[in-house]
């Protein structure tokens, strides 16, 4: 958007700031300005994030009779394909506009007495490159650019500035502010407030990165099924990076955090069950870390390297409840209440062979790089600042 008067300055900067994606929920979002007077040669970067939740990251109010003319460009990278990049309205009901991605792309929604629409174009953003995006609104166009190629052009969708009803304008960053059943096509949309800003110049690959002292959780009921005649579950962890000492992985309830579990320490991995005594293996980064269970034994393996720790015959039945527990969870990084140096960077995680999603995960820790890793642990691990 251009601005006359006084307000000029001010109202590029922030104009230039529209388009901050975080986290869907929406960790991997990262965008770099390009003020008006500059060119892109190392221009500033900055990176929002927020933890699982619509809410926004930041909201901004323009006094639209300062304003004459629309438009918005901005470069930003991720790896996560579905999430809000910004919501406008000056009212929520019957005049609002959405910009995010879905399935990598850009995505429209707007709502107002011109139009109503759904709709996708563009290529695919979600590769960790950096991309130039540009919105105008032209008359009564909506012309959305990518890498300085026009991918959509929406006509007779708009009507002047200075004619709205209402001369507020809300900007919502990284989130909406009506409830997300509200959308015309419902975009998958996290749950928590938290934010943090990180510096997005760090390189990064894809992957999930877990700084310390954070944690995941999913309930063992919403992941895939142990298989049942003969019962039988298996994890697999594509460990990438690792640093430090403490909890990788767990199965358990949240009062007892340690049925079974996984601990980092000094470049091995320790399997224990209960408080009976660890088997450690040497880590060996960069191959799969994959985990069988049967009814009377935890199989741990990494390439050709084996540990087998057997179950006490009680075994059995604590784990089967554990199944069938309401409260019974995968846990992931630091447990609740300790204190944990490790950070570790997975490329997937898979149960059953088949991937989780971070994103769907019960609950997680807002600083949870859900779709990238730094290129090493220690570039990740002062996440705020």
């Amino acid at each position: 958007m251009e601005c006359g008067g006084p307000l000029t300055k001010s109202c590029r900067l922030l104009l230039l700031l529209l388009l901050l994606l975080p986290p869907h929920n929406y960790q991997g979002w990262a965008l770099r300005q390009i003020p008006p007077t500059q060119g892109i040669q190392d221009p500033p970067a900055v990176h929002l994030s927020n933890g699982p939740g619509q809410e926004p990251v930041s909201i901004m109010t323009f006094n639209l009779t300062k304003i004459t003319k629309s438009s918005s460009s901005f470069e930003f990278r991720t790896w996560d394909p579905e999430g809000v990049i910004f919501y406008g309205d000056t009212n929520p009901r019957d005049d609002w506009f959405v910009l995010g991605l879905r399935d990598g792309r850009p995505e429209i929604q707007m709502h107002n007495r011109w139009a109503q629409l759904t709709v996708g174009a563009g290529p695919r953003l979600d590769d960790g490159r950096w991309h130039q995006v540009e919105v105008k609104i032209f008359g009564d166009s909506v012309l959305l650019g990518v890498d300085k190629e026009e991918v959509l052009h929406l006509r007779q969708v708009s009507g002047p500035l200075v004619k709205k009803p209402e001369p507020i304008m809300r900007i919502a960053l990284g989130g909406l502010l009506f409830p997300a059943s509200d959308l015309r096509l419902p975009a998958q949309i996290s749950v928590s407030a938290s934010t943090n800003l990180r510096n997005c110049t760090i390189e990064s690959q894809p992957g999930i990165f877990f700084p310390p002292g954070t944690r995941a959780e999913f309930s063992l009921q919403d992941i895939p099924q142990p298989n049942v005649e003969p019962w039988a579950f298996s994890l697999d962890l594509g460990l990438q990076l690792a640093a430090g000492s403490g909890p990788l992985l767990a199965l358990g309830t949240p009062e007892n955090t340690s049925w079974f579990s996984l601990h980092l320490q000094d470049q091995k991995v320790v399997l224990s069950h209960g408080s009976g005594p660890g088997l450690d293996l040497p880590l060996v980064l960069g191959l799969p870390l994959q985990l069988k269970l049967d009814v009377s034994r935890v199989l741990l393996s990494q390439g050709p390297n084996k540990k087998i720790l057997a179950l006490p015959p009680e075994g059995l039945g604590s784990l089967l409840n554990l199944w069938t527990h309401p409260q019974g969870r995968l846990f992931l990084g630091a447990f609740p209440g300790e204190a944990s140096s490790a950070s570790f960077c997975l490329d997937g995680l898979w149960a059953q062979d088949q991937r989780l999603d971070m994103d769907r995960a019960l609950s997680r820790s807002q600083d949870i790089w859900t779709h990238s890793c730094p290129q090493s642990p220690g570039n990740g691990t002062n996440t705020t600042h």
